[in-house]
């Protein structure tokens, strides 16, 4: 079986908890995976046959930490089976005008790191109310109210579709046993 690194950055915790989801389920089925905070201490990515970095959209962009972590090692990316995932509670809105604003920063990072993995998904987020601060707090009741969702400010909300999770784990699987890619992007 494969050995996987899942590299990530995680604010408020559901993108380390869909992460954490998709390691154990590639553990489930004999893989060996590695989890990795993006701003921690790099690795060797030669021992891995396929990676996965993940992380979530604040203010139209990324942490800084995960676009550093991934043009720094754009090259040995653009060489193995890799997979993004985007977290976002902006892909909750169906205005197809926001749609295709989530899918323009995902393609903008991409050009930004100079990376295009074979695989990338948008999955919704959480409301971690209880974990924001006063501004933070206002910010995402108006995202949340815009999309119709929850704004009870006194608990916290998770909107993970865990089967879209699951279904991209797979396709994942899948795209590992294909051959590596040798690209030279032009974007």
């Amino acid at each position: 079986m494969a050995r996987i690194l899942i590299v990530y950055e995680s604010k408020y915790g559901q993108t380390e908890k869909i992460s954490r989801f998709i390691a154990d389920k590639m553990k489930a089925r004999g893989h060996s995976v590695d989890l990795l905070e993006a701003h921690a201490k790099s690795t060797d990515l030669s021992h891995y046959r396929t990676i996965i970095v993940g992380g979530p959209v604040y203010a139209n962009g990324y942490p800084r930490a995960l676009s550093k972590w991934v043009k720094n090692h754009s090259g040995d990316l653009n060489i193995k089976p890799t997979a993004f995932f985007s977290v976002c509670l902006g892909v909750m809105q169906k205005d197809q005008t926001v749609q295709r604003s989530e899918a323009r920063i995902v393609q903008g990072f991409f050009r930004k790191t100079n990376w295009l993995p074979k695989k990338w998904a948008i999955f919704a987020g959480a409301l971690n109310y209880s974990r924001y601060g006063w501004f933070t707090k206002r910010i995402m009741h108006t995202i949340a109210k815009r999309s119709g969702t929850d704004t009870d400010w006194n608990r916290d909300y998770e909107y993970t579709d865990w089967k879209e999770v699951s279904q991209f784990t797979d396709d994942v699987l899948a795209i590992q046993n294909e051959e590596p890619m040798n690209m030279n992007l032009v974007f």
